[in-house]
């Protein structure tokens, strides 16, 4: 019996009767092998550069592969149109180098400040306002609420204009550091997320209220318009496929009422619900099309790395009775498949939020929230379109409880080893490294479950007494061997080698971690039929690809 029964004093023939209907057989643990570990930079200014590089050294100490680092348009362009000042960036860059680490920039077009975890006032730069009008540069509520957070996806010639500039001035000053540039991120929106500024303090939101609809600017409007007359052609197709009465094209409006057309229904069963979000969807789908062709035409001459972007995690409401995904569907998330096609087209990677959630709360009035679910619905999306898909959390994980934070840690790990994930980004430097260089608590935990180096392991069960039709599987104490046949993980699957009369089956598993696993046998039926005998095996690995034999 292994320890991990012991441990909750569960026998192993109760495991063997009650568990074949949570097996997961249909696919095998693995890290991915171009796995890797990020850290988030604070997003206010260094001061002191001697111990931000302590810093960065504790970070390459410990696993940490790269840094990602907000670089804000507000700050570089700060003083008018083209006058760039790259120094303080420059500076920034040679210190990363001089650590060893890799640098992921984010070319931070949106505000620093007014979200969640902001600790700073970095706005876009102030002369951005008067390239426009204001209905056309900036976003505007259900309420009236005007945010200037980041330019409006409407403001398409400014962003073509303004975006292109930046992204080829980047180039031209940090073409001397593509040796430590490993890929480039794009802010699309708030937060540097591509969505709209749906849950805003400042517009009277808070957790976990539904958030707002963003089209009612005079602009958005009279596009929303513009494209209903391009499908509909006439008012009598309009009228009556949406079954209204309606006499002239300036009629054609976003919903007066954003909480009844959810709560009614509109939002999912009317034409007028489908015509709208699918139109609101789309506002964002161009802007991603339009931000990611500029990208590709400034840095893959220069950098030829990928280029990514983000989606926010937005997982309160997912089950609402009332208005289900309302929240989703208000910052512009109406069909993920739609948005993940672009991002395939775009040749872009894909950084995903709140893989550190669980799902208590997902039947729990107001919240009903399924980050968990959410998490996995876009990893499988993103799987199918072969993106390259990256994690990160969508809030601090603090050092304060340990048991929580570990908890928070393994949620993760259950998503980045069995969903593929190609990498992780932790939110953020200061809760793993102290200002002057030394770890704290939870650097230990960060680094043993999720900072990991990835090494190709040849496991080898010997004598293992199969029938035809049996699979012999291996699983273990860790997410990246299926956390011992957890229904939410895969365990490591073998195949019957003819010529040495063994099972035989490579996996991908960190370097220097300890590893408590046994082998199963697995019937065609997908149950369960016998454990590995004795004891656990134990490996602490090395930290080169091996391989493991196991007699049964």
């Amino acid at each position: 019996m292994c320890h991990f029964f012991k441990r909750f004093g569960i026998s192993l023939l109760i495991i063997l009767l009650t568990v074949s209907s949570l097996f997961s057989t249909s696919a095998s643990a693995d890290i991915k092998s171009d796995y890797k570990t990020y850290v988030m930079a604070p997003l206010t200014k260094i001061t002191n550069w001697s111990d931000f590089a302590k810093q960065l050294a504790t970070l390459k100490s410990n696993g940490v592969y790269a840094l990602t680092t907000d670089v804000w348009w507000g700050d570089v362009e700060k003083n008018g149109n083209n006058q760039f000042d790259w120094s303080y960036y420059r500076q920034y860059a040679q210190t990363v180098r001089e650590s060893g680490l890799k640098w992921v920039p984010i070319i931070s077009t949106h505000q620093c400040g007014g979200n969640v975890g902001d600790d700073c006032n970095i706005p876009i730069p102030s002369w951005v306002w008067n390239l426009a009008s204001t209905d056309t540069l900036t976003h505007k509520s259900e309420t009236g609420y005007v945010n200037k957070e980041t330019l409006s996806p409407w403001a398409s010639g400014v962003v073509s204009t303004q975006y292109d500039e930046l992204y080829e001035s980047f180039a031209q000053n940090f073409s001397d550091y593509k040796d430590i540039i490993i890929k480039i991120y794009l802010s699309g929106g708030p937060a540097g997320e591509l969505r709209f500024p749906s849950y805003v303090s400042n517009d009277g939101w808070s957790y976990p209220s539904r958030g707002k609809l963003q089209a009612y600017t005079e602009t958005a409007k009279s596009d929303f318009r513009t494209n209903m007359q391009a499908k509909y052609s006439t008012l009598t197709n309009l009228n009556t496929a949406w079954k209204t009465n309606l006499t002239s094209w300036t009629q054609v409006n976003p919903p007066s009422d954003g909480d009844n057309f959810f709560s009614s229904g509109a939002a999912y069963n009317s034409q007028y619900g489908k015509d709208f979000m699918t139109w609101y969807q789309n506002v964002l789908i161009k802007h991603l099309n339009l931000i990611s062709q500029k990208a590709h035409e400034n840095f893959d001459p220069t950098f030829g790395v990928p280029v990514g972007a983000k989606i926010a995690g937005i997982h309160w409401k997912m089950n609402d009775p009332s208005m289900p995904h309302a929240s989703e569907y208000s910052a512009g998330y109406y069909n993920y498949a739609s948005i993940l096609d672009r991002f395939k087209a775009s040749n872009l990677h894909l950084t995903f939020t709140c893989l550190e959630m669980d799902n208590s709360q997902e039947f729990t009035s107001p919240y009903y929230s399924a980050p968990k679910a959410l998490v996995t619905q876009i990893a499988n999306l993103a799987t199918q379109r072969g993106i390259v898909l990256n994690g990160e959390n969508a809030l601090a994980i603090s050092s304060s409880d340990a048991s929580y934070s570990e908890s928070r840690y393994r949620n993760t790990a259950q998503h980045l080893f069995n969903e593929g994930f190609s990498g992780f980004t932790l939110l953020r430097l200061a809760n793993v490294v102290q200002s002057n260089g030394t770890k704290t608590a939870e650097m230990d935990r960060f680094r043993d479950i999720l900072a990991l180096q990835p090494i190709k392991v040849e496991f080898i069960v010997k004598n293992a007494p199969t029938a035809y039709g049996d699979t012999v599987y291996v699983t273990g104490n860790r997410w990246e061997m299926g956390m011992w046949n957890n229904p939410d993980g895969d365990m490591i699957k073998l195949t019957w080698d003819n010529t040495n009369k063994d099972w035989r089956g490579t996996a991908t598993i960190a370097a220097n971690r300890y590893y408590e696993f046994k082998a199963v046998i697995v019937g065609s039926n997908g149950s369960p039929k016998a454990w590995e005998p004795n004891g656990n095996n134990t490996w602490s690995t090395p930290n080169v690809s091996s391989n493991y034999t196991i007699q049964w």
